[in-house]
């Protein structure tokens, strides 16, 4: 797994991380990666033990995609340094072609190239535009920039208490240790 840093970040970054959101919790994590000079996945491991963030087990990717249909609707956040795009629909229809594994609904179509995926972490947050707590899977590649993040939305903000309780299971039937 790379786990470079951008040569103007700070030393240990963690700390200062954690007080930026202490400030403000709502303050998005792809934003503190820029500001600090980190990969993404750098602010998520910082905010981990301060937020319930649970880094899943290496290898569960499969698992859990297969797991997400169960979860009903969700927003699906995809990002490249330039754009976000966000899909609201369901998972299933998996397939794998070649490096890509799909993911082919009548509400999502997703090509992931799966080898490239590094870590996974279930994330409960605020909502950076609400006051709202989220509950999401974000999936970093090897660099440690987002691939994907799958929220919970099926009538968010009141997600019913059933999904959050199912995942709840995946992140326990999931945490790495």
């Amino acid at each position: 797994m790379n786990t470079e840093v951008h040569p103007d970040a700070p030393a240990d970054p963690a700390e200062s991380i954690r007080g930026y959101f202490r400030e403000d919790p709502s303050r998005m994590t792809m934003m503190a990666a820029r500001k600090f000079a980190v990969p993404e996945r750098v602010v998520v491991d910082a905010l981990v033990g301060q937020w319930p963030i649970v880094r899943l087990r290496d290898g569960v990717f499969r698992e859990l995609m297969d797991a997400l249909p169960g979860l009903g609707v969700m927003r699906v956040f995809v990002r490249s340094r330039a754009a976000v795009i966000e899909s609201v629909g369901e998972f299933g229809g998996f397939s794998e072609t070649g490096p890509f594994f799909n993911v082919q609904t009548d509400t999502l179509d997703m090509h992931i190239l799966h080898a490239e995926i590094g870590t996974i972490y279930s994330v409960r947050k605020i909502g950076h535009d609400s006051d709202f707590v989220t509950h999401s899977f974000q999936f970093f590649d090897r660099a440690g920039d987002a691939a994907f993040k799958a929220f919970l939305w099926e009538d968010f903000p009141n997600v019913p208490a059933a999904r959050v309780e199912a995942f709840q299971d995946l992140t326990a039937r999931f945490a790495e240790g």
